[in-house]
This record gives structure tokens, C-alpha cells and sequence, in this order.
């Protein structure tokens, strides 16, 4: 194996060819033993996030191996329903750690130390910080194989680079992994903004698309639009890698006006806490109604991630002189491709227009950075400070629901429209007194007809949550326990021929929130794979010989229960 990663680290001057590194080179081994070929990248634009590292390829299956990249010791072992399943992390001497996500099962080594912990805690669920004398291990060490767990739509290895002390998620590829790229980022078109309400584009103040297209070899757009007063400009733009068909973030953007670069944005690291950011960096309704990824090269108020490395005026140009003006975009991956994108605007004064009235349910205009309170009949929504990005025209209305249910359908604003922090929404509602108080949750229904529900409490007529989202939002209830079907156990069975035992459980609306199996009154270990909606034993020595007696109970978030039960012999 060693001598397959000296091979493999040859060539990773493919990658690093276009950049300087201040990252050390040739520390970390791959973590695994076969051709890397990604899936995702470091940057790579997500919902509600940028990606912290990259997606290795497993090659369609689970169960490659997975190796420490350098010396240390596990700093950290998580394990969750969704996120990232099953990750390991890695403290090294030189200040790095390493993180090793999605994976199928640990080391018999690091798993003896994990099965320990969930006895304890009676839970597979885990959140564990070893100390660093506890799991030491050597580079090039199995420590995993590789799997599909937490939120992982495929088999693949999630693989982070952070620093220690920040704990803030670095490019992976800049530390000499052995990827070839020599394929140049594809620019899609450019999206302008007017940024206030005396700006506009060929006329009007709304935002327009341009699309990107190639002429002898020449990337163009498809006009020259008409700008006035002050404007913002957004770029569509994705990456390729070699032996990969995925879409792959890009690593630096460039904004000139006329040979003057006015916005650079570079993907070198992001801090966790400012990951969320996303949503004021990219064109958010965009994304929800055209499915088009646009980074903004201008910055909103509310906006403050650290990636821009130059913003003038924030990006945004102000076109107080007729003329032609001259732009480009310079976008730039990993490995040092470039793509380039020149075209013009002609400037021109001010064009009268009409402007664009009030939304008819316009309630109040809020201010991104003021708490927020809008209150009406039988309802009220209060919105932290800065939870805005920025200033918007608030929008709501109420109608009775179409079916039976305890309160009045409410039309919060728009779910086009982020949120950074959570708003909490008071909703009166009138309910029958069979239904048990704690039996009731909020439902909310998106723009797309998608229901999605928020568990709060009622207390003097009203019900109260929090949410991270705006859309039509009314009360109901959940008085219906959780499913629980045996798969391959029931009454009687004989298990000494299995591996293991498994359930598939569900719930109609709350969603499951804990599963407790007991054998003979003992507490047992379950893995649950919300994907799948599957439960599993792995017989692992803790269920002697004889007949027994099993007992699992299923509850969801508003506290109903399902207990199965059943007699078998091992």
C-alpha cells in the first residue's frame, strides 16, 4: 500500500500546479488505497452551506478501506441519524485534523471503545471526545471501512482537513492529495442586479439572466444590457474534475471592470459558523425557482463570510457615466484552470420607470438589522436581530383552512426569502378538549406544496415554535403512534442462524424521535438508518444461549408510543 500512495503522490503536482500552498505538502498519505476520483470538492455550493471537504468515490460500494492519513490520536467519534453517520476524527502533531465521515463501521480497535460508550449511555447515538491517550494511531492505520451513513446520498468518503485550534474547515486540496484536474471551470451566464430603487437594467428594476455562450473558442453574452445607477453582478459557474461527471465547486472568482479588479472571492477555508452565509452569498430565490447556482459578486448587509478577499464598495458598481465599460470574470479552480468571461455594459442616465407597487399582503418594512415584530389577528412572529440579510417588504396574510384543522392557515412572507436565525411564530388555535395538548404541532406547507413540521408548545390559547424558515404555516395534531414491522423476527423464531435482527419503523407526521430495544429487560444496541427507515441488531456476543424475551418501544416528537414484543430462541 505504501508504495501505491508514493505512485499516487507523483502525480499530485496535477493538482497543485496553479497554486501556492502555505499548507504542508506530502503530510497527509490518501486515505485510501484506490485511485481518487471526487465526487464533490471543497466550496462546492450546497443547501444551506458551503461543503467543508471533499467526497471521495468508493467505487459505487461500501466497505473500502479507510487509513489514517498521518499519525495522531481520535480527538472526536460521532455518530447521528443524519449529518455526517459515522465520522471519525483525527488531532495530529503538526496542527491539522483530519475528519473521516459516512463511514459503514470502525476499526475493531476504535469499535470496542465505541460499543463501551453506547452501553453506557444506552444510546447509538454518539458524541464522544476521547482523550488523546485513549485511541492512538499510526499513519496508515485502518481505522474505518467505507459506507452510506448520516445524510450521504451514495457510497462515498466524506474527507475534511481542518485546523485544530479554529476547528475551521480547510481546502483539502491544497495540502498535495493525488488528484489530477487539468479540466477549466464552465462559466453559464452572469445574472445583474439593481441594487436600490433608482437602478435598472435595459429599463426596469428587476434582475436579469444572461446566458454565457461560445464563439470561436470566445466565451460572450448574448447582448450588451442597458445599466443605470447601481449594480450588482452575480456569476453562474461550476467545475469539473478528471474521471468525474459530478458538479464541483470553484476555488477563486474574479470580478474587473475595465482592468481593475473590483471583487475577488477565494475557497481556501470557512469557518463553520459562517457556512450558513451561503444563503446571502449566492441569489437564493434563484436557486428555489430557476434550480441555477449564481454567486453574487457584490456583498448584502447582512453578509459576513470571509472569503472576500477584495470587495470594492462591496462589489457593487455605481454607473453614474454613459459609456461603454469593459468587464471580465476570471474563475480559477484548484489545479489552476481558468476560465475567462469579457463583456460590456453600456451605461446610460437615469431611465424613468414605473416603480413596482407594494405587494397587496405588504404588512411592514423590517430592517435586517432590528429585532422584528409583526402581529395580527390571532397571530404574531417575532425576528431576532441580523436574522435578516437584508431590508425586505414583509409580507403576510391569513385564511381559513380547506379541512379541518385548529387554526387559520398563515401566510408568513415567502419562502424564497432565508433566514439566519430562527423566528418564533405564536399561532391561536381552537382545538376539540379530546386532543391532549402535547399532541399538537405546527405544520408548515412550502411553496412547493411540501409539508414539513415544527413540535413548540401551547400555552394560553396560542402555540409557539420556532422556525428558520417563512411560509404558510397552521396547527394540527398527531394522536397516531409509530409503525414498527419485524423483518426477520417474530413469536417463537429461532435466531442462531442469524447475524442479526431488523425492523422497519416509521411515523405519519412528528417523526420518530427514540428507539429503546430490551432483551430479557436488558438494554440492547439498535442502528438506525433513518434512510431506510431501518433498525438493526448486529448479534455481537450480548445475547446468550436459551429462550428470550424482546421489548422495543418507538416514540416520536409529540410523545406516542408503539411497543412490540415477541418471544425467540438463540
Amino acid at each position: 500500500m505504501k508504495q501505491f500512495i508514493s505512485i499516487l503522490f507523483l502525480a499530485s503536482y496535477c493538482l497543485l500546479a496553479g497554486q501556492e500552498s502555505n499548507y504542508p505538502l506530502g503530510y497527509f498519505q490518501s486515505p485510501m488505497d484506490i485511485p481518487l476520483y471526487l465526487a464533490g470538492n471543497f466550496g462546492e455550493l450546497r443547501t444551506n452551506h458551503f461543503h467543508a471537504g471533499i467526497d471521495i468515490k468508493t467505487q459505487g460500494v461500501e466497505g473500502k478501506k479507510i487509513y489514517a492519513s498521518a499519525n495522531g490520536f481520535v480527538s472526536r467519534i460521532k455518530i447521528q441519524h443524519g449529518g455526517y453517520g459515522k465520522v471519525i476524527y483525527i488531532d495530529h502533531p503538526n496542527g491539522y485534523t483530519t475528519v473521516y465521515a459516512h463511514l459503514k463501521s470502525f476499526s475493531p480497535k476504535i469499535d470496542s471503545f465505541v460499543k463501551k460508550k453506547q452501553y453506557k449511555n444506552k444510546s447509538f447515538t454518539l458524541n464522544w471526545y476521547p482523550e488523546s491517550n485513549e485511541i492512538i494511531v499510526k499513519k496508515g492505520e485502518i481505522i474505518a471501512l467505507s459506507g452510506n451513513t448520516g445524510g450521504s446520498a451514495g457510497p462515498h468518503l466524506h474527507y475534511e482537513i481542518r485546523a485544530t485550534k479554529s476547528e475551521h474547515a480547510l481546502n483539502a486540496l491544497l495540502f498535495g492529495l493525488p488528484i489530477e484536474d487539468n479540466i477549466s471551470p464552465t462559466i453559464r451566464g452572469v445574472r445583474i442586479y439593481p441594487i436600490d430603487d433608482e437602478s435598472t437594467i435595459n429599463g426596469q428594476p428587476k434582475a436579469i439572466y444572461l446566458e454565457a455562450i461560445n464563439k470561436q473558442n470566445i466565451l460572450k453574452l448574448n447582448s450588451i444590457p442597458i445599466v443605470s445607477r447601481k449594480i450588482g453582478f452575480g456569476i453562474e459557474t461550476l467545475d469539473k474534475i478528471n474521471g468525474s461527471r459530478n458538479r464541483c465547486g470553484i476555488f477563486k472568482i474574479q470580478l474587473k471592470i475595465d482592468q481593475k479588479v473590483i471583487f475577488e472571492q477565494k475557497m481556501d477555508d470557512v469557518p463553520f459558523e459562517e457556512s450558513l452565509y451561503l444563503n446571502a452569498h449566492t441569489d437564493y430565490h434563484y436557486k428555489k425557482t430557476q434550480n441555477k447556482w449564481v454567486h453574487k459578486s457584490f456583498i448584502e448587509p447582512n453578509n459576513h463570510l470571509s472569503i472576500y478577499k477584495i470587495s470594492e464598495q462591496n462589489g457593487i458598481v455605481n454607473f453614474n457615466k454613459s459609456g461603454f465599460y469593459n468587464l471580465e470574470y476570471i474563475v480559477t479552480d484548484v489545479a489552476g484552470n481558468t476560465t475567462n468571461l469579457k463583456f460590456q455594459v453600456n451605461a446610460k442616465p437615469l431611465i424613468n420607470f414605473a416603480k413596482k407597487p407594494l405587494h397587496k399582503n405588504f404588512a411592514k418594512k423590517m430592517m435586517y438589522h432590528h429585532e422584528n415584530e409583526y402581529n395580527s389577528k390571532g397571530f404574531l412572529i417575532q425576528i431576532p436581530d441580523s436574522a435578516l440579510y437584508n431590508d425586505i417588504d414583509f409580507k403576510y396574510y391569513a385564511q381559513p383552512h380547506p379541512k379541518t384543522r385548529w387554526s387559520d392557515i398563515h401566510f408568513v412572507h415567502s419562502d424564497l426569502t432565508p433566514l439566519h436565525k430562527s423566528a418564533e411564530i405564536y399561532i391561536k388555535c381552537d382545538f376539540p378538549s379530546i386532543i391532549p395538548e402535547n399532541k399538537l404541532l405546527a405544520i408548515r406547507k412550502t411553496s412547493k406544496g411540501k409539508i414539513k413540521v415544527h413540535v413548540g408548545e401551547y400555552a394560553v390559547g396560542y402555540y409557539s415554535f420556532k422556525t428558520k424558515y417563512f411560509g404558510g404555516f397552521y396547527i394540527f395534531h398527531d394522536t397516531i403512534p409509530p409503525k414498527i414491522k419485524p423483518l426477520n423476527i417474530y413469536e417463537g423464531k429461532d435466531i442462531r442462524f442469524q447475524n442479526k435482527f431488523d425492523f422497519r419503523i416509521s411515523d405519519n407526521l412528528a417523526g420518530v424521535k427514540t428507539y429503546n430495544c430490551y432483551i430479557d429487560d436488558q438494554w440492547v444496541l439498535m442502528e438506525y438508518d433513518a434512510k431506510k427507515s431501518r433498525l438493526t441488531h448486529y448479534m455481537h456476543d450480548r445475547i446468550s444461549s436459551g429462550k428470550h424475551r424482546l421489548k422495543l418501544i418507538v416514540t416520536d416528537y409529540v410523545e406516542n408510543q408503539k411497543i412490540y414484543t415477541c418471544s425467540f430462541s438463540n
